[in-house]
Order: structure tokens, then C-alpha cells, then sequence
């Protein structure tokens, strides 16, 4: 199977991160982008934030969601077809030893579209082993599983 990935260079992630993250107090922090674009984050409760933004591992798995999302839209719009509408429900188990990695991730994801089953999963299949370094990152520590259901 060729790496080799059929986009635009602009489309592609070669480029590195670079992010500030600022302790606020009482379990609060603010990151912020090298852009500009600044987001709120939060300790977990248990562990002195006051459960009024995210915590990191809620951040990590809504990014998760952000970008198998943004890839699935992509693929399918390369191939003609418009999503009128899209979720992706996402459960996590965790091993119970420290760091405590996720040992499976499953994604649950509804699509609004007119498209073919097979060409679905295929992209889908795609997007969780090669198009989405964050769903790649997860696959390196436990198990990605997926599954689609598409309403015309």
C-alpha cells in the first residue's frame, strides 16, 4: 500500500506546533496559539479544577473527533459528495495503570449524506490509520475501532 497521500500541499500537516500554556490559578490554565488563538483549560475536578472548561484528556479526545471529522469531510468532498450533516460519539477505556493510556477507542459516527456504504468506510478506514495523525497517535497506544451509520 503507498504512503503517499494525493493532496494538495496545503492540505498537508508538515508543519510544527508551537503553543504557550499559562498557569491562571485554582486549577485553571490558558493556552495559546503562536496566532494568537487562546482556549481555556482546566485540571480535572479531582485534581483542583473546578469543572467549568475541559481538562487536557477531554481536549485530546475532542481533537480526536475534530480531526477524523475534518478528514472524512475532505475525502467524501473529493469525491463529490456534500455532508449535509455529521457527529461522531467517541467512548474511551483507559488502563488502570499510570500513564494510564486509552487501551480502546471507539467512534461512533452518524452521517447525513448521500454516499455509498463501501466508499464510506473505505475513507473512514483511511482516515483512522493515515489521514488522522491523532487517531494514528491513539492506534500506537491501543485499539481504534469505528463505526458509520449514514442516513439519506
Amino acid at each position: 500500500m503507498s504512503t503517499e497521500i494525493p493532496w494538495p500541499e496545503s492540505r498537508k500537516e508538515w508543519k510544527p506546533v508551537d503553543m504557550t500554556v499559562t498557569y491562571n490559578g485554582d486549577g485553571a490554565f490558558t493556552a495559546a496559539t503562536s496566532s494568537g488563538i487562546t482556549f481555556p483549560m482546566e485540571a480535572p475536578v479531582g485534581m483542583g479544577g473546578q469543572g467549568n472548561t475541559p481538562n487536557p484528556i477531554q481536549y485530546l479526545i475532542g481533537s480526536l473527533g475534530g480531526c477524523v471529522g475534518v478528514k472524512i469531510i475532505l475525502a467524501l468532498g473529493d469525491n463529490g459528495i456534500a455532508v449535509k450533516q455529521m457527529t461522531i460519539g467517541i467512548h474511551g477505556t483507559r488502563v488502570k495503570t499510570m500513564p494510564a493510556f486509552f487501551d480502546h477507542v471507539h467512534l461512533t459516527i452518524t452521517l447525513r449524506a448521500d454516499a455509498d456504504d463501501a466508499m464510506v468506510k473505505n475513507i473512514i478506514d483511511q482516515t483512522l490509520t493515515r489521514l488522522c495523525p491523532i487517531a494514528a497517535m491513539f492506534a500506537e497506544v491501543g485499539e481504534v475501532t469505528a463505526e458509520c451509520r449514514i442516513v439519506r
